[in-house]
């Protein structure tokens, strides 16, 4: 389980995430039981060097033996290589997404079919295309053995917040509702377009203005972080495992001066290995 956050302002993308991670099991009656959390994941990636690029991810935390995080930076590899027709001077955030979505197919695909009735995984893909004035933030899906390819969530003219992984803590601090309140309108008698309006009512009426377009990269950077810290200790309180937690990584990208990492965590000491990047 998992927080993941997407502040997409004029200027930015923010890309904002935890390092939890939960090994799950199948109990009696069907139910996922979390047995063990880990809290130093990788899921925001610098997808493309030198280019104002991206990904975020949550769900599914490996495929097979290997982690999300070795793929994406294999995926980087490739599209960095010359091994692929994305280069530098030609690549649309579309195009970078569905390479990554068919490389993640492939290995989908791969999984034996009971993990893929359970399996649900979140891949996103922000930044700037070559020559694009705005920026974008597309995303795929596999959900629970249903594959949802690459759609913009949110396009050139659109500035939006995104969450993923649990999104309770936001769907209530941000759209003033729960994510229980369709079924308990439906529940209540109504039927599914009267509930659904009812629901648009109530956020159009209760929605918290948190977004300005226009907002600094440093304010959308601290927007971004506030929601997950929030969702970090809403579930560090509820019953159950703390399924969201550990450092946050944070990272921007911006047109010019690209990709930024903002916060991150090591998994060796810097000023032994005498480096200052990372491969992720």
């Amino acid at each position: 389980m998992t927080i993941c956050i997407g502040i997409k302002a004029n200027e930015c993308i923010v890309f904002v995430a935890d390092s939890a991670t939960s090994l799950a099991s199948v109990g009696p009656n069907g139910e996922p039981i979390v047995n063990r959390v880990y809290n130093h994941a990788d899921k925001v990636f610098n997808l493309f060097r030198g280019q104002p690029i991206f990904a975020m991810t949550c769900g599914l935390g490996n495929f097979g033996t290997e982690s999300i995080a070795t793929i994406a930076k294999a995926i980087r590899r490739k599209l960095m290589s010359g091994e692929t027709p994305i280069s530098g001077e030609n690549y649309t955030i579309e195009s970078v997404i569905r390479f990554c979505f068919d490389v993640f197919l492939e290995k989908f695909n791969a999984l034996d079919a009971g993990i893929q009735a359970i399996t649900t995984f979140e891949f996103f893909v922000g930044g700037f295309s070559h020559d694009n004035g705005g920026n974008e933030i597309w995303k795929f899906a596999f959900t629970k053995g249903q594959v949802l390819p690459p759609e913009c969530i949110s396009g050139l003219d659109q500035c939006t917040i995104i969450w993923a992984g649990q999104p309770e803590a936001c769907v209530r601090l941000v759209l003033g509702i729960s994510s229980q309140t369709m079924n308990v309108l439906k529940n209540a008698g109504l039927d599914d377009a009267q509930a659904s309006q009812l629901v648009q009512n109530l956020i159009q009426a209760s929605e918290a203005p948190l977004l300005e377009p226009s907002m600094p990269v440093i304010d959308a950077i601290r927007l971004g972080e506030f929601l997950a810290q929030t969702t970090a200790s809403f579930v560090k309180f509820l019953p159950g495992a703390d399924t969201v937690g550990g450092d946050l990584d944070v990272a921007t990208v911006t047109k010019y001066e690209g990709f930024r990492w903002i916060k991150r965590k090591h998994f060796y000491p810097t000023h032994l290995n005498g480096v200052t990047d990372h491969a992720s």
